[in-house]
């Protein structure tokens, strides 16, 4: 079987692709050009850089939007020409409305949707009729966290869930030797991530504890708001590859608390065993809860904040405990070989 992976969305495809070939697929990762910020910025979170292999024009238009729209249609031009030359069984678009680009194509394929693409795009007065009609076209439809559910099965309802993978060779667990009180804020600087609950949450543990150390990285739309606040230390994005090496440079990691499903980055902050405070509420969706330090209001994260730096031990065992579960279900591997089997039954 040979498959062509499209857009890489938080590096979702990248992880997906590396599995495919490790159980004997030959699968290929093609990135097409998606404007100023780089592959898809609203979806890609700043531990989660883009890293591609395949060929892309992804050049920045210098001259407005006549030369970003140039740039799309000579690259979906190229996509189209590569897809026929190369005889793909299996075409995999990751986000929404690029689906748009096998329409234009004429070849069929399957569409993955990961987040803002139905959140908002499915409502949104510009994104929703191309949204809509790259879901209604598509061979297959996925979606990569529970709450996508509700939304996107108002366009299909055979949409079918995939986990998203983890590649857990790269982010693996290393025993905690900082000092007690350093956490980091995963989730990028977005309302929808419900940043302005963790930052007063952030605020009033600083004011307690004014030893702790909370670093956040600068990046997501709500940052030029947030940049001024005194009690977070704003640290650059960071490639993909190191993020295992800074996560372990932490005590406790924090992520959203607003759309109730973690995202890659919490998820990447478990495989490395570094206990997680976030907002979940999809437990019922696996065969055994994920041991996430569960928290909504400010004061709920203050506390159980305040209750690991207390209890380190706690901090490790629940680290281990979230590795464990990581690995059970949503290592590369795993998810890799439920994709296959989708494939072969298409």
């Amino acid at each position: 079987m040979k498959v062509l992976h499209v857009n890489n969305v938080a590096n979702v495809p990248d992880a997906l692709v590396k599995g495919l070939r490790e159980i004997g697929i030959d699968a290929h990762l093609y990135q097409p050009f998606v404007g100023k910020g780089g592959p898809m910025n609203r979806a890609n979170g700043p531990i989660n850089g883009a890293t591609t292999t395949g060929i892309g024009i992804n050049k920045q238009g210098g001259f407005g939007k006549l030369s970003v729209i140039a740039n799309r249609i000579a690259d979906a031009k190229t996509l189209a020409n590569q897809v026929n030359r190369e005889r793909y069984d299996i075409v995999h678009i990751h986000y929404g409305y690029f689906g748009v680009l096998g329409i234009l194509g004429g070849y069929h394929y399957w569409l993955h949707c990961h987040g803002t693409d139905l959140r908002q795009n499915l409502y949104h007065p510009l994104y929703k009729k191309v949204t809509t009609l790259s879901l209604s076209k598509a061979t297959q439809v996925l979606y990569s966290t529970p709450d996508l559910k509700k939304h996107v099965e108002k366009a299909r309802h055979d949409a079918a869930f995939l986990p998203n993978p983890i590649h857990t060779q790269m982010f693996k667990p290393t025993n905690y030797t900082g000092p007690a009180g350093k956490i980091l804020l995963v989730s990028r600087m977005d309302k929808v991530k419900g940043i302005d609950i963790a930052f007063r949450a952030l605020e009033k543990l600083k004011k307690r504890n004014p030893e702790v150390q909370i670093d956040a990285f600068a990046w997501g739309p709500e940052f030029e708001r947030l940049k001024n606040k005194d009690f977070v230390n704003f640290i650059p994005r960071i490639p993909h590859e190191k993020v295992s090496e800074l996560v372990s440079n932490y005590q406790i990691v924090v992520g959203q608390f607003e759309i109730g499903a973690i995202g890659m980055s919490e998820m990447e902050a478990m495989a490395c065993a570094r206990p997680v405070v976030c907002y979940f509420e999809y437990q019922d969706w696996y065969a055994e809860a994920p041991p996430l330090v569960l928290a909504k209001t400010d004061d709920e994260i203050v506390d159980k904040i305040e209750y690991l730096l207390a209890n380190p031990h706690q901090c490790e065992e629940i680290g281990i405990a979230s590795r464990d579960w990581i690995v059970k279900y949503h290592d590369y591997i795993s998810v890799a070989k439920r994709l296959a089997k989708m494939y072969s039954k298409s």
